[in-house]
């Protein structure tokens, strides 16, 4: 056909497709992940400004937690997938344990959350999701709405206070007149001379009585190990 043909009518110019604003959709997610952690009764903080690496801290009522927001909404190569990455300079870094503690990631069409321990993120950064395949082995799947992970179990928090030992034994003191006298032994005489020498008789002391300040010990135990806290009243 002629391009002149008087008959043929003009083409339309074809409009662009609209470009998504990546920002309004993470703070959409932001907005998302404060609701569903208020709604399983975490603590909830955000950061003031945003020169911090993690976009809220959750409060289980043990310990608290820096959380980074991550989104995806389209799938590529048959995947969801987003990076546990964030911009440095001209360039890209990984997410380490000094930087967060968790990625909370949000498939944004299905509405689904994987909460990632960033230990799993860093070795890995690529972060690729198929929620909607049931494929039985999948590296990111077990952690698919694992709020559970934000929750510190109530075995794990151990508390022990030292004290001194109120007991002490015959062979250990030097002093017949230290104490009192163990059972079957005299007033004034020492264990040994009375034949009791390595028999364990304990002697009773009052805690008044010990030659060392007692200081009190607690000992921490939750998901990043065993922590020992220093005694406040030191400097």
């Amino acid at each position: 056909m002629s391009t002149d043909d008087p008959n043929r009518r003009p083409r339309k110019p074809r409009k662009p497709a609209p470009h998504k604003n990546t920002k309004v959709t993470g703070e959409r997610s932001e907005a998302a992940f404060l609701h569903k952690a208020a709604t399983l009764e975490f603590g909830v903080a955000k950061p003031w400004g945003d020169s911090r690496r993690y976009d809220f801290i959750l409060d289980n009522g043990s310990c608290l937690h820096r959380v980074q927001v991550k989104c995806t909404e389209s799938i590529r190569a048959r995947a969801y997938e987003t990076r546990a990455t964030y911009t440095t300079g001209k360039g890209r870094a990984v997410y380490t344990k000094k930087d967060i503690d968790f990625i909370a990631a949000h498939v944004v069409p299905l509405d689904i959350w994987y909460i990632i321990p960033v230990e799993i993120c860093t070795p890995a950064p690529m972060l690729r999701f198929y929620p909607h395949r049931k494929a039985k082995k999948i590296r990111l799947e077990p952690y698919r709405e694992a709020w559970n992970l934000l929750q510190s179990p109530e075995d794990t928090k151990i508390e022990i206070q030292a004290c001194a030992d109120e007991t002490i034994y015959p062979d250990a003191v030097s002093d017949p007149n230290v104490g009192t006298a163990a059972p079957g032994c005299p007033a004034g005489q020492s264990p040994a001379a009375a034949g009791l020498h390595g028999s364990r008789v304990p002697v009773r002391l009052p805690k008044s009585a010990a030659p060392w300040p007692i200081p009190l010990l607690r000992i921490l135990a939750t998901r990043k190990g065993k922590h020992i806290l220093p005694d406040p009243t030191r400097s």
